[in-house]
């Protein structure tokens, strides 16, 4: 049993320090899918609308939580009941009418995220690590 115990953990460093630029760009990866909002927020900070959506402090009629962000203005979940709602005052609720094609934020995310992915590629299939 130890040593199936020990090739196994012998197996997973292996393969760790081969593809640790893999690891780096997955880890980097997860956290801009984690902290989508506030990379956006940090991008799109001078859109006053975009400002007054994120920055909007609303409770939830059922259960009194505190409502975050939801996808796109008007747009609140309720994190406790998974409900979701619109508040605002009218340049909120309207600029989903008017909300562009893609946000700079999204841009951003994306257009990296896409680096990511062809850097990866490129090391994956330049370096030669996957014939050797």
């Amino acid at each position: 049993m130890d040593g199936f115990i020990n090739s196994l953990l012998l197996t997973i460093s292996q393969f760790a320090l081969k593809f640790y630029v893999l690891f780096i760009f997955v880890f980097l990866t997860v956290i801009i899918l984690l902290f989508r909002k506030r990379i956006d927020y940090l991008l799109m900070k001078r859109d006053q609308v975009w400002r007054k959506w994120y920055r909007g402090v609303y409770r939830c009629p059922a259960c009194h939580k505190r409502l975050r962000p939801d996808d796109y203005p008007p747009n609140y979940i309720c994190r406790k009941c998974g409900n979701t709602y619109a508040f605002g005052d009218k340049d909120v609720r309207d600029w989903i009418k008017s909300k562009p094609l893609i946000t700079r934020g999204e841009f951003v995310r994306w257009i990296t995220l896409l680096v990511f992915l062809a850097l990866g590629a490129l090391w994956l299939f330049g370096s030669g690590v996957l014939t050797s």
